[in-house]
């Protein structure tokens, strides 16, 4: 056969590609071998090391991430809210017919918002993307330690990060703290890189990032602000009328993606926006600065329920103090390195030549020693009106400083000294991890034998040179388990239970019987009842939610309070429910006179009543007159073991009705 004949056949019979999906492909392998490649100067086992980080913290968040339902009914409600109704989702509304906002920006509910209109409303299309928020944040502290440090330092950081317990639990969760941590991180980035480069645009990405923070979570998100601030102003090589120039722009650009919302909210008529949920005055500027502000750090009045829990579990007036993340109501979410976090701060002097021996690396360590010192005090002394899950606050500069330790130890200029710190270090960690995991039940004894001897073999190999360099991988290796295995077990034992309410707990129960999460524990067994409702909500049965779905010709299917007990109904039925006093029943959200004038046009159907959170002290004045003229206008019946009355036929219309059927 000839050549031609041979070159013929084979253009006959090979196949044809299609240059576009070739480029496509070259495009994504390219990518994909770009990131696997080794830049210059990083060792060959760091990106390997740091996918294997990325896939493990992934497999954690992501597996079985619909076990919790609808996890917080509050924010979950007010997503499926955004999902009807265009209006609710630019205010964040608890619902569709826009009675009430959510006590929060909604920043957090546009994004979960999005992600129910692409996927459809579900737990799963609500929590994915806090998974993914929770990831990249872990990324995100990698590649900001990196910038400056070495690979061993910006791991460490990353795995402190993603194993603390708490963001564990908010990554699998629909509070609007893992946004919040991202967009702090994020922050944090551009704060250096404005150091290191000189740009000012960085640093005013870094108060846009910031600003949006606030609208996440308002003054909660400007925790690190002081830091970020100091770094820049100390670090920078610019000079200071360029460094106030700067910082004039970095702030601008915070106040206006922070108070964008805000005033388009405070410009827009009262009548023809929902009430805003927390406030007293229907004014996101009082949320802000009270609700949301001041009175997290020192409560304007003690909350009259308090008077109603169980006296042992308010034997103490108050747990304030540099112990209080180590205690038993706290510690399981973020504090199990917070000893070796507060050494590492302790260690910085020791190398701080070398440890800051450029901008970058200078101001690394100032904003995040600046932040986690800030943090760490503000959640040690800050009001008795502290949540559990504020501690996910303290994780990002916990892990940061953690990390720049970790390097500051490498870095020493006595050997010596560095190992008997580094020894010191890894056995008080690995002890007070151990005294924590006795103080929680459910934990193998094994578990814990096992964790003590390998922290503890860890510091004493760290303790003396090695003969042979495996011995001292070895030892890190220990030390890492000593440390990190109380934290990952809390993790993971946090992400194969399902989470509910207000104020979620990460961690099997505590062995002591006054604990948050003992009270917690009671209280989703609905005791006492009145707490269940307001941090869990009344349960609507089978036979209520067929009625409240009935309900077409209303606006809203039925009103109710507290705010979880009406977004199970709404989540439930698929029809709008008012949420009377908002999240705590107490705000003045409607009148007396706007809800009359709702019942009278037709717009509620029904009022699912609850007696027990009736008879609490100091309920919003107008729940209490709505709920005595609904009582003496209509008929109650009990539905499911709720009382409901039918808005729609007054007492005396039903009289009417009723003689007119017996007469003759």
């Amino acid at each position: 056969m000839s050549k031609s004949s041979i070159s013929a056949s084979s253009s006959v019979t090979a196949p044809t590609v299609d240059p576009q999906h070739q480029r496509s492909n070259s495009g994504i392998l390219s990518g994909v071998r770009t990131f696997l490649q080794r830049p210059l100067g990083q060792p060959a086992w760091e990106r390997p090391a740091l996918l294997i980080v990325l896939l493990s913290n992934a497999i954690l968040y992501f597996t079985n991430i619909g076990i919790s339902g609808w996890a917080n009914s509050f924010y979950s409600a007010a997503v499926q809210a955004s999902t009807m109704d265009w209006k609710a989702f630019f205010f964040g509304s608890s619902d569709w017919g826009n009675a009430i906002t959510v006590d929060k920006p909604p920043l957090s509910l546009w994004i979960m918002g999005t992600s129910a209109r692409l996927f459809g409303l579900s737990p799963e299309s609500i929590l994915l993307p806090q998974a993914v928020m929770g990831v990249l944040t872990t990324f995100l502290i990698y590649l900001l330690v990196r910038r400056n440090f070495s690979a061993i330092a910006a791991l460490t950081a990353a795995i402190v990060f993603f194993t603390t317990p708490i963001i564990t639990l908010m990554s699998r969760y629909n509070n609007p703290d893992p946004l919040m941590l991202l967009l702090m991180v994020a922050a944090a980035y551009f704060v250096v890189r404005t150091v290191e480069s000189g740009r000012a645009r960085y640093f005013a990405y870094a108060g846009l990032i910031l600003g949006l923070g606030f609208m996440t979570k308002q003054l909660q998100a400007m925790l690190s602000l002081p830091a970020l601030a100091v770094a820049f102003l100390v670090c920078s090589h610019m000079a200071w009328w360029r460094k106030i120039r700067t910082c004039c722009i970095g702030l601008i650009t915070l106040i206006f993606a922070g108070g964008l919302w805000m005033s388009v909210v405070e410009l827009v008529p009262p009548a023809a926006r929902p009430y805003i949920g927390g406030s007293t005055d229907n004014s996101v500027l009082q949320l802000t600065l009270a609700y949301n502000g001041f009175n997290r750090l020192v409560p304007a009045a003690k909350d009259p329920t308090v008077s109603l829990i169980p006296a042992h579990f308010r034997s103490v007036e108050s747990d304030q103090g540099l112990l209080r993340l180590l205690n038993g109501n706290f510690a399981q979410e973020a504090g199990w390195l917070l000893l070796v976090a507060l050494l590492s701060c302790f260690w910085l002097p020791a190398g701080w030549r070398r440890l800051t021996a450029t901008r970058g690396r200078k101001a690394t360590v100032l904003l995040s020693a600046g932040w986690f010192i800030t943090t760490y005090l503000m959640l040690s002394f800050m009001g008795d009106g502290i949540h559990s899950y504020y501690t996910a606050t303290l994780a990002p500069p916990l892990a940061l400083i953690i990390g720049i330790g970790v390097e500051a130890l490498q870095v020493w200029n006595s050997k010596k000294k560095a190992r008997l710190a580094a020894s010191f270090t890894v056995a008080a960690g690995t002890l007070v991890a151990w005294a924590l995991m006795n103080t929680v039940s459910d934990w193998s004894p094994l578990l814990l034998a096992s964790m003590l001897a390998s922290g503890l073999a860890g510091a004493a190999l760290l303790a003396v040179p090695p003969p042979v360099q495996w011995l001292n991988i070895a030892a890190c290796a220990l030390s890492a388990v000593g440390l990190v295995a109380a934290p990952l077990a809390t993790s993971i034992y946090t992400a194969a239970v399902p989470h509910s309410g207000s104020n979620p707990l990460s961690g099997p129960l505590t062995k002591s019987t006054t604990s948050i999460s003992r009270f917690l524990d009671g209280v989703s067994r609905k005791d006492p009842g009145w707490a269940y409702d307001i941090g869990f909500g009344f349960d609507p049965g089978p036979n209520l939610v067929e009625l409240i779905n009935d309900t077409s010709t209303c606006t809203w299917g039925a009103a109710t309070y507290p705010s979880q007990s009406a977004a199970k109904l709404q989540l439930a039925s698929s029809r709008a429910v008012m949420p009377i006093g908002g999240f705590a029943g107490m705000d003045p959200a409607p009148t007396l006179s706007q809800f009359t004038d709702h019942v009278s046009r037709g717009n509620i159907c029904f009022l699912v009543w609850h007696q027990d959170h009736l008879e609490l002290p100091d309920r919003s004045a107008t729940l209490m007159q709505i709920s005595d003229w609904v009582k003496s206008r209509y008929q109650a019946t009990t539905i499911d073991g709720a009382i409901v009355y039918d808005l729609r036929q007054p007492i005396e219309a039903s009289l009417e009705n009723r003689d007119s059927n017996v007469r003759p």
